[in-house]
C-alpha cells in the first residue's frame, strides 16, 4: 500500500477558503505517484496507490491521520492490500504531513518516504520501527531546517550499500518539481520502500 499525500497547489481548492475549486487531476502534476497510477506506471504496479486530497489550500495536520486512516483501512479491505507493508510518502507540503499523519495515525506505517519536505516548521520525529527515506533537490522549502532534521532522525547518506533497514537521505541538483519528478522515477527508491535488497545508485 503506497498512499500519497499531495503538494500545497494541489488541493481540492486553489485557496486557503475552500471557494476556488479546482479539477481532481490537479494531483495529477510533476509526475507523483497519482500520475504514475493514471498512467499505469511499472514504478508502482507492485503497490495499492491511495491519493487523499485535502478540502483546500492548507498543511497537513495530525488530525488528518483520523480520515487518511479511514480511507487506507477501506482501501487495503476492498482491494486486498498488504497491511503490513503500509508506506506514506509525500511531496513538498505532503512530505512534511507524511510525519505529522504518522503522528496521529492509528495505523502501523512501516515507511516513510518524503520527496523535498516543507520543513518551514519541523514535524514529528517517527519511532525507531518506521523506515525513513527523504529525498530532496535543491529548492526545498524550509532546507535551513533540514540539517537539525536529518540529524534527529539519524539519516545516512545514499550509498551501494546502505542497509535496506537504514534511514536515509537523497540530494539531487534539481528545482522543486523537477525533485517530485526524479524521485518518483528512481526504481533504487521504490525498491528501498518495499523492503527489497537494493543495488547500486
Amino acid at each position: 500500500m503506497l498512499c500519497f499525500l499531495h503538494g500545497a497547489g494541489e488541493a481540492a481548492t486553489q485557496d486557503t477558503k475552500g471557494i476556488e475549486p479546482q479539477l481532481l487531476n490537479k494531483l495529477l502534476v510533476n509526475g507523483s505517484p497519482a500520475w504514475h497510477a493514471d498512467n499505469g506506471s511499472a514504478f508502482i504496479s507492485p503497490f495499492l496507490v491511495v491519493c487523499p486530497q485535502l478540502e483546500r489550500r492548507r498543511r497537513w495536520e495530525q488530525g488528518d491521520a483520523l480520515w487518511v486512516d479511514r480511507l487506507v483501512k477501506a482501501a487495503v479491505r476492498d482491494f486486498e492490500g498488504d497491511d503490513s507493508r503500509l508506506i506514506l510518502t509525500g511531496f513538498s507540503y505532503g512530505g512534511e504531513g507524511a510525519f505529522q499523519v504518522v503522528a496521529g495515525s492509528r495505523l502501523k506505517w512501516s515507511t516513510i518516504w518524503v520527496v523535498d519536505p516543507a520543513l518551514q516548521r519541523v514535524p514529528p520525529v517517527p519511532g525507531d520501527d518506521i523506515r525513513v527515506l527523504l529525498q530532496h533537490g535543491n529548492a526545498q522549502p524550509g532546507a535551513e531546517n533540514r540539517a537539525a532534521f536529518a540529524k534527529a532522525l539519524s539519516l545516512v547518506p545514499q550509498t551501494e550499500s546502505v542497509a535496506v533497514g537504514s534511514r536515509v537521505i537523497v540530494s539531487r541538483s534539481v528545482d522543486h518539481p523537477g525533485m517530485c519528478r526524479a524521485a518518483y522515477e528512481d526504481a533504487w527508491a521504490y525498491n528501498w520502500a518495499l523492503g527489497c535488497p537494493v543495488g547500486p545508485v
